[in-house]
């Protein structure tokens, strides 16, 4: 099961990676972040300003509508959004890119699940796709917050359970963060996601947490 991020990295060398916009700077600058958990503010790349250029921000991982009685999201299941969720379908147009060094996942029993850690072969940062109910000028908080795209795939370490972020090479990345891109145009884009082999992964220690927050 995929709970945790690792943002180990400077914005600007993920701006790098992504040719993104070297003038973007954050708000909030915080040094590197090994074990980020839902209810963190990790950053985020988006286009969500007016001008519809490069911005990045430090985002509130979790969402709970207004509406909503039950407690916040921190991912959502792409099959979910496809169907037209009232939650999620409407943020399709709030697309974000959430830079990592890697994620978390755990596998095994529930009473025994331990994590593992996962990050691309060539060592280079990865690209998860997100979407977002937050806006230039909003508070980061559980009701302008984001959540990460899951699918079916299954677990990187266990296939048989769990699921796995979206993770999005250096162009579908871009693409899906193109404003100008209808709904349907931008759910094509998630099936250029990674493949497995791209990935490695091994176990790291139990006292990172017993299970994802």
């Amino acid at each position: 099961m995929f709970g945790r991020i690792r943002q180990a990295r400077s914005l600007e060398e993920y701006q790098d990676t992504l040719h993104w916009s070297p003038f973007v700077r954050l708000e909030v600058a915080d040094g590197p972040q090994h074990n980020i958990a839902p209810g963190s503010q990790p950053i985020a790349l988006h286009r969500l300003g007016p001008d519809g250029s490069d911005g990045a921000a430090r985002l509130h991982w979790g969402y709970r509508p207004p509406w909503y009685k039950r407690r916040s999201h921190y991912v959502a299941r792409l099959e979910s959004m496809l169907r037209g969720s009232r939650i999620w379908h409407p943020l399709l147009r709030r697309r974000i890119i959430v830079p990592a060094d890697g994620w978390y996942e755990w596998a095994g029993a529930a009473n025994e699940a331990r994590p593992w850690y996962v990050s691309a072969c060539d060592e280079q940062p990865v690209f998860l796709a997100g979407v977002t109910a937050w806006e230039p000028g909003l508070t980061p908080c559980s009701e302008a917050g984001f959540v990460l795209i899951t699918d079916t795939g299954g677990g990187m370490v266990d296939p048989a359970r769990g699921r796995r972020p979206i993770c999005l090479g250096h162009d579908a990345a871009l693409a899906w963060l193109d404003y100008t891109l209808e709904i349907a145009e931008a759910v094509d884009v998630l099936a250029e996601r990674r493949a497995a082999e791209e990935f490695r992964w091994w176990p790291v220690t139990p006292k990172l947490t017993s299970s994802p927050a």
